[in-house]
């Protein structure tokens, strides 16, 4: 097996000092040391967003406090989570292609280069414009990260590494990832009397008899036989380790009916060609008791009935796509909507776009006056406007930079149309306008 990189050094403020990977390469290839390492506890807190929920009851737009739990690891277990994780992708890649399940998981693979989400919907869309007519399920599961169930993870990666029992720097790694330990963000402000960001320039939190002390007091663990920490590298890859026999026997199931069957982390989309006279039949009934019927061979692993949908799409028909569950007949898969016709970005997604740019507005206009005017502004511009390239961005870019990417993936169908464009071609003007208004 060829060998792995260590990734780049991060600055961030954990309970080790900041490493340069480089130093500690040899020990985290050395599976002598990763069986008697002491990993550190995961620093945890809590991401809060708004959410716009359609109430079918009252016709309208609700909105809803959105929680997601974050936790990130020290720098150096970092660098043995990412290293541990490329070996384990290239061990699932492996049973992926004699399994026959190579391109169903399409997140956290180290084999689709150059490929993001835009590509795969990209893929699932086109796939059922191609066919007359056709079904198509869409879901997520519920708590995805929280209840992958331990003992069975642990199977399936003996499965994948051909093995009876773990190897010790492998089971160091899972027992570290499942019973993984974690202190949270906010006992550290309230025992420093700062916020995090005021502590972005210490080379770590604590000294280390502190960090003895703190943790007789604050040091918390994942006491349950299920759930590992969303944010941890290695926890992307485990998910896909879990989800081996899924794939397998929904892929099978769809491929034997010329469908496609494709799955992003915990979001599925399911395309099985099929006439209106069997959706008038209810035939299409008997692939959603099938996917039910092969959720339940999964340990923990439960489907979120609020956002799993099904669609009929029929090409000649004028209302080309049709919610068999609601009156919303978008499919919205990955970030993306589509009508049965047009592709756009979601709706919400570029709400929550100018939200936050007119938020930013609202300082800058605070700001103008004082020193920090310019620098505000030219913030606002980098993060939120067609300014904000790749290089000014730490090498990401901003949305509008996804939306023009988005624009020229989809340009590039033969079978969409879309009209990304037009949802952003517009966004200097608009922040402009905010600017000026008083």
């Amino acid at each position: 097996m060829k060998k792995k990189t260590v990734f780049k050094s991060k600055r961030y403020t954990h309970l080790d000092i900041k490493k340069n990977h480089q130093k500690y390469k040899k020990l985290i290839e050395s599976p002598e040391w990763i069986k008697s390492h002491g990993f550190y506890p995961f620093i945890h807190y809590i991401i809060k967003f708004n959410k716009y929920v359609y109430n079918k009851d009252t016709k309208t737009k609700e909105e809803k406090i959105k929680e997601r739990d974050i936790f990130y690891s020290s720098h150096i277990d970092r660098f043995i989570y990412q290293y541990y994780g490329q070996i384990t992708n290239d061990y699932y890649n492996r049973i992926a292609i004699d399994k026959g399940i190579n391109k169903v998981a399409t997140a956290y693979r180290n084999t689709l280069p150059g490929k993001c989400n835009i590509h795969f919907a990209r893929e699932a869309l086109e796939f059922i414009v191609k066919y007359e007519s056709a079904f198509i399920f869409i879901g997520d599961f519920t708590g995805f990260f929280d209840n992958l169930d331990h003992e069975y993870l642990k199977e399936k990666l003996k499965q994948i590494l051909k093995v009876d029992r773990l190897p010790h720097d492998h089971f160091s790694v899972l027992k570290n990832i499942t019973n993984y330990t974690y202190i949270e963000l906010e006992d550290i402000e309230k025992i420093k009397g700062k916020k995090s960001r005021e502590m972005r320039r210490d080379l770590k939190y604590f000294n280390t008899q502190e960090l003895r002390q703190f943790k007789k007091e604050y040091l918390k663990k994942n006491e349950n036989s299920y759930g590992i920490p969303q944010g941890s590298s290695i926890s992307s890859v485990y998910s896909n380790v879990y989800m081996i026999d899924f794939d397998k026997q929904m892929n099978d199931y769809v491929t034997s009916r010329k469908g496609l069957y494709r799955r992003y982390c915990d979001d599925l989309i399911i395309v099985i060609p099929m006439k209106e006279i069997d959706i008038n039949k209810d035939i299409h009934i008997h692939h959603i008791e099938m996917i039910d019927k092969v959720k339940g061979t999964i340990p923990r692993l439960n489907l979120n009935m609020d956002k799993t949908e099904h669609f009929f799409y029929n090409k000649n028909s004028d209302r080309k796509l049709v919610n068999l569950n609601s009156n919303k007949d978008v499919i919205n898969y990955l970030g993306f909507s589509f009508d049965g016709q047009v592709v756009k970005i979601r709706d919400k997604t570029l709400f929550k776009y100018y939200s936050r740019a007119y938020k930013k507005v609202k300082v800058v206009k605070k700001y103008k006056d004082e020193k920090e005017g310019n620098a505000v502004k030219k913030s606002l511009y980098r993060l939120y406007t067609h300014l904000g390239d790749k290089k000014s961005n730490k090498g990401y870019g901003n949305f509008i930079t996804y939306a023009r990417k988005s624009e020229k993936v989809f340009q590039e169908s033969n079978y969409l149309e879309n009209r990304i464009n037009d949802q952003t071609k517009r966004h200097w003007q608009k922040i402009h306008k905010r600017l000026q208004d008083e």
